[in-house]
């Protein structure tokens, strides 16, 4: 075995050595139960999906219990099946998916032929979910049982959350303003989008930008009106939600105009964009890098790329 493995397989040792208890995140079953070839997948189905719709937790295939304490080893069996086929049946099975579920096997003293199937299932797994013969379950009591209509409804309500995600900033190349073959100044016009990403309408959010004061271009009116505050040399923007946000669907909330030139390159090179997202559910806070965020033809702008504005001619009258 490898020393993954072995770390795992004393895991198992441990839990046998100390009688550890069962509790509704950490389940006991033996494998002799489950040593059945396709019906034994069937099982482990079913059970899975009633464990997720009580709230997840850790299951070991492989281990018996006596007083509901781990008892011994007690392995499956021939039981001939990739993780990863085991994991497309589970899958296949359960409406909706079991979201991040987690599955491996632990070998026993390194015989292929005998291991311990072990599952991960989290809290909030999406659940409520039906099994393929259009029933909801629970496990309770180390039992598989149907769950009622009331249940049902609770855990839909459970399930109703609210998440926005950002989905990134997109800048659109930049638009130079040449002078003797270098740029005289670079503007740019990134746009913020971001998708609701729940599975409820989210109604009221709101996202703040800021960066810095130097490359910000005053005159952008569209920006100019959600001006909030300056925060060092940093300028900080409010846009609240003008239209409520459906179930994944994607908006630009806000587009700003900076300029950078060679008097205030050096805020290009070492400013961020900071962003704050609010909504329903919390906050996200996101720093992003200027100079690899707002790039000219895939690269960023080297301070050499400008033209001395010092230098430059002035044309009069």
């Amino acid at each position: 075995m490898n020393s993954l493995v072995l770390k795992k397989y004393e895991d198992i040792i441990s839990l046998v050595e100390n009688k550890t208890k069962m509790h509704s995140e950490l389940i006991f079953l033996s494998g002799k139960d489950f040593s059945e070839g396709m019906k034994s997948v069937s099982k482990i189905v079913k059970i899975l999906i009633a464990i997720a719709n009580s709230g997840g937790g850790e299951v070991f295939i492989g281990i018996s219990t006596k007083n509901k304490r781990a008892d011994k080893i007690v392995p499956v069996r021939n039981f001939n099946f990739t993780v990863d086929w085991l994991m497309n049946e589970i899958q296949s099975e359960a409406d909706p998916k079991i979201k991040d579920l987690f599955t491996d096997y632990i070998s026993i003293a390194g015989n292929v032929e005998e291991k311990i199937i072990y599952f991960r299932i989290p809290f909030a797994n999406g659940q409520p979910h039906m099994y393929s013969d259009f029933r909801y379950y629970k496990f309770e009591k180390l039992k598989v049982l149907p769950l009622a209509e009331k249940e049902v409804r609770m855990l839909y309500g459970f399930n109703r959350t609210s998440d926005i995600e950002l989905l990134g900033i997109y800048n659109t190349n930049g638009l130079p303003v040449l002078q003797s073959g270098k740029f005289a100044a670079m503007t740019f016009y990134p746009k913020v989008l971001i998708r609701n990403s729940g599975n409820i309408i989210e109604k009221d959010y709101k996202v703040e930008i800021s960066f810095p004061a130097n490359l910000y271009e005053e005159n952008f009116l569209p920006l100019q009106s959600n001006f909030i505050r300056h925060d060092g040399n940093y300028v900080v923007f409010g846009i609240p939600n003008r239209s409520p946000l459906f179930q994944n669907e994607t908006s630009t909330i806000i587009e700003a105009k900076l300029s950078v030139n060679q008097k205030n390159y050096r805020d290009y090179e070492n400013g961020e964009i900071r962003l704050i997202l609010y909504y329903g559910s919390g906050v996200k806070k996101y720093n992003f890098k200027i100079c690899e965020i707002l790039t000219y033809n895939g690269k960023s702008l080297q301070k050499n790329d400008f033209a001395d504005l010092n230098q430059l001619p002035i044309f009069n009258d």
